[in-house]
């Protein structure tokens, strides 16, 4: 069976540095490990994205999760969940297109429904280690450049941030027992920050 790790943070946190980082950590021990990415990924999910963000189209937050839930899915299939597989996600059913929702906007009952076809997807396993970085404002504008989505407005950033650190708090997250930790980089070297806070909870 495959144990997945998911790498979650909003525009500017160094997501690719730390997926590399803990693909590498496993590599070096041994281990075959597979990385995949969140939808935007996948062709559809380029699409549902530019869909959703660009053309500034309102969806509830049970649809904008279900539509990203179902783009997710040419990205889960590239992993055969049976096997002995490290699998290492920059991204995951956590993440909407844009951040518009997040699970702590969910209904309890819509989320339980999420959940259920989320595991579906991949073989009936969850995260064993659920990773939410966040960064200061200053730093993530300059690491993101051009791409970066809360251009000139640092207080929604700070509410989109905070509200990631709500996924930790959920009911359903606790029930099913995800491991979600929040890792502060605050403009840190990232291969620093992954020895000295994220290798020892591995």
């Amino acid at each position: 069976m495959a144990f997945l790790y998911t790498i979650n943070g909003i525009s500017g946190t160094p997501r690719q540095e730390i997926t590399n980082c803990l693909a590498g950590y496993f590599e070096k021990k041994g281990r075959t490990v597979s990385c995949i990415t969140d939808p935007k990924g996948s062709n559809y999910g380029r699409l549902a994205n530019d869909i959703v963000v660009n053309q500034g189209i309102v969806l509830s937050s049970f649809t904008e999760a279900l539509l990203y839930l179902t783009c997710s899915k040419a990205i889960f299939d590239q992993v055969d969940w049976n096997q002995d597989f490290i699998v290492v996600s920059k991204g995951s059913f956590l993440e909407t297109f844009g951040y518009q929702n997040q699970l702590s906007d969910w209904d309890l009952e819509d989320a339980k429904k999420l959940f259920f076809l989320f595991s579906k997807h991949i073989k009936n396993t969850y995260p064993f280690l659920s990773i939410v970085l966040t960064e200061d404002y200053i730093t993530a504008e300059k690491r993101a450049k051009e791409k970066f989505e809360y251009k000139g407005n640092p207080e929604k950033y700070l509410i989109d941030s905070n509200r990631f650190l709500d996924i930790r708090q959920h009911v359903i997250v606790k029930e099913i027992g995800i491991k979600v930790v929040n890792i502060e980089v605050k403009s840190r070297n990232t291969m620093k920050v992954f020895q000295e806070e994220i290798e020892p909870i591995l």
